[in-house]
């Protein structure tokens, strides 16, 4: 089919020649719109922190630790502005279709006591840069697909409609090259940067039943960060 507008939730319609949806975990609510499409995705629901400093005072490097007893997996990350930015929590929530429905961006907000854990966490691991307090708590809900690839193509079944999603935590980091391929996708029919059937929506449709989160040989599908 060839799909020559959509309606906003607060009934604005908004009419086109081409539609992309990059809607992040949001986009399983695709399924209900396009009935040969399907979305088989989690969101993986994740706090993080935001130590601020003087630009050009904290070193520019990197950080991976391993799990701790207390659940934590830190991942420091120091920004040229100065701030330093602080991931693995712990306590990721893995939410299926149904419970990502049920939220919308605003309510998706950091779990407190993983702040609480985590900032304790880094204070034991620095004393320079260890705060009683972070600057910034923030969530995010990443969107991971069944076989943790994104999806990235033609809307089965559609002339005009695209989907872009499934960078689980990846996003920030593939959004470039995912925009000029989806861009040259619907300007030009065919990405010229990448390949993009490796990450076809259609490798979801038909299938019976849907996949478990873990591939072959047990291996869990999306990082718990």
């Amino acid at each position: 089919g060839r799909v020559t507008s959509v309606k906003l939730e607060n009934g604005k319609e908004v009419k086109g020649d081409s539609f992309v949806f990059c809607m992040g975990p949001w986009t399983v609510k695709c399924e209900a719109w396009f009935p040969e499409l399907s979305v088989p995705m989690v969101g993986i629901y994740s706090s993080s922190l935001i130590f601020k400093f003087e630009a050009g005072t904290v070193a520019p490097f990197a950080l991976f630790c391993g799990e701790s007893d207390d659940g934590t997996h830190l991942e420091v990350y120091p920004r040229p502005e100065g701030d330093v930015y602080v991931c693995g929590c712990g306590g990721s929530k893995h939410l299926p279709r149904r419970e990502i429905e049920k939220l919308t961006p605003e309510q998706v907000v950091p779990d407190l006591k993983r702040v609480e854990v985590a900032t304790k966490a880094f204070a034991r691991m620095t004393a320079t840069l260890g705060k009683d307090n972070p600057d910034v708590t923030q969530a995010c809900m990443r969107p991971c697909t069944d076989d943790g690839m994104p999806m990235m193509g033609v809307i089965p079944g559609e002339k005009n409609c695209f989907i872009a999603t499934g960078h689980n935590c990846w996003g920030i980091l593939w959004g470039p090259i995912t925009g000029l391929a989806m861009s040259e996708l619907v300007l030009k029919g065919k990405s010229l940067s990448v390949d993009l059937s490796p990450f076809s929506p259609a490798r979801f449709q038909r299938h019976k039943a849907r996949r478990s989160r873990q591939m072959g040989d047990g291996e869990t599908v999306g990082e718990d960060w």
